[in-house]
């Protein structure tokens, strides 16, 4: 089984999910997989690097040829239910990198003062929850797949809304060689990587900052809806932040920063960023949402708050402005961990693992 097709909607880079799809097809290609993609609309970023990492890439059509001759296909994104009668049988899967599925609002929080939800999936109070916005999700059909995810929290949301076929298939990360030199001018550097959207936090991640009375450098790398609203909250408060808007090539970002702040107000299903530090080196700190403490390790790669706690952000980050030590042990240590635990060969093994049980 060599053919792999995946399916999602845009043809260039939004977030985490294109990412992800990018460089798990160039691993698998490395690998000797073809890896072939169909999407459902133009958009994104970067992509003619994008499209580099498939063998052939194509707007989405039930004729397609790529259907016909896949031996796995992996939705990655949904599409729409009367699509899936088209994917072939016992060969489809569908990978859940978000809560789209079983949340009508799509954030897992509620409108009114933005409180992580826990329930499963309940038509009408979805739909009053989502003031009546958003179609409903397409559950019933999905549910019949099987899914695929990267975190057990993912797993068990996706078993309480009613999937009975689940499978982790852990994340991976390319790892860095290079020795990270932190605090070389005695500031602590904090940096920031993802949407600029309210569910990520960054404006939580400014509060935080507020309160420092230790000097500091950040960096908001990123784009979205909310960088006009970060950029004037971050000139009233008189802060040290630079925003870089999208990046592509990420390396010197990790190169000129101490630590991530990875402040998610809505529940993670993962956190892709966080293994990136990792593997660079660089501890974390972050909000306790989701599906992060499958990667964070308080004390050891990094630190974790409870959610929305942005004064004890503060104070953690105060202490570490004056700990080049600790910031040492943890990057190292968090080395240590993405190369145990999230390595490109374990990835691999576990991808043939899985097929040779599924397929």
């Amino acid at each position: 089984m060599k053919n792999i097709l995946y399916i999602g909607k845009y043809n260039g880079i939004i977030g985490g999910i294109e990412r992800y799809m990018q460089h798990s097809a160039e691993l698998l290609r490395r690998n000797g997989f073809a890896v072939h993609y169909l999407y459902t609309e133009n958009g994104g970023k970067d992509q003619d690097a994008f499209s580099g990492a498939f063998d052939s890439i194509q707007i989405f059509s039930p004729e397609s040829e790529l259907l016909k001759s896949a031996d796995m296909v992996v939705i990655h994104n949904i599409i729409p239910a009367e699509l899936l009668k088209t994917l072939p049988e016992k060969k489809t899967f569908f990978f859940a990198h978000d809560h789209n599925i079983y949340c009508r609002r799509h954030h897992y929080y509620t409108p009114l003062g933005r409180i992580n939800c826990h329930r499963k999936y309940n038509k009408f109070v979805c739909a009053l929850c989502s003031l009546f916005r958003n179609e409903a999700p397409p559950l019933a059909e999905y549910c019949k797949l099987p899914a695929l995810v990267l975190s057990e929290f993912m797993a068990d949301n996706l078993r309480k809304n009613g999937f009975e076929k689940v499978f982790k298939l852990p994340a991976f990360i390319k790892i860095s060689e290079k020795e990270h030199n932190f605090m070389p001018d005695g500031v602590l550097r904090i940096l920031f990587l993802g949407q600029l959207i309210r569910g990520k936090g960054a404006d939580l991640m400014l509060d935080s900052l507020s309160m420092l009375t230790e000097p500091f450098e950040c960096t908001i790398a990123g784009d979205g809806k909310d960088r006009a609203m970060l950029e004037q909250r971050a000139r009233d408060a008189a802060l040290k932040v630079k925003f870089t808007g999208f990046v592509s090539c990420m390396e010197d970002l990790w190169d000129n920063c101490d630590i991530l702040f990875f402040p998610s107000r809505w529940q993670e299903p993962f956190g892709l960023v966080g293994l990136e530090a990792m593997a660079h080196g660089i501890p974390v700190i972050a909000f306790d949402t989701g599906g992060v403490r499958e990667w964070l390790s308080p004390l050891e790669n990094g630190i974790i708050v409870p959610e929305r706690a942005d004064a004890a952000a503060a104070g953690m980050l105060g202490g570490l402005a004056h700990d080049r030590e600790a910031l040492e042990a943890m990057g190292k240590r968090g080395l240590e961990l993405a190369k145990e635990k999230f390595s490109e060969e374990n990835f691999v093994k576990n991808f043939n693992n899985l097929i040779e049980a599924l397929l």
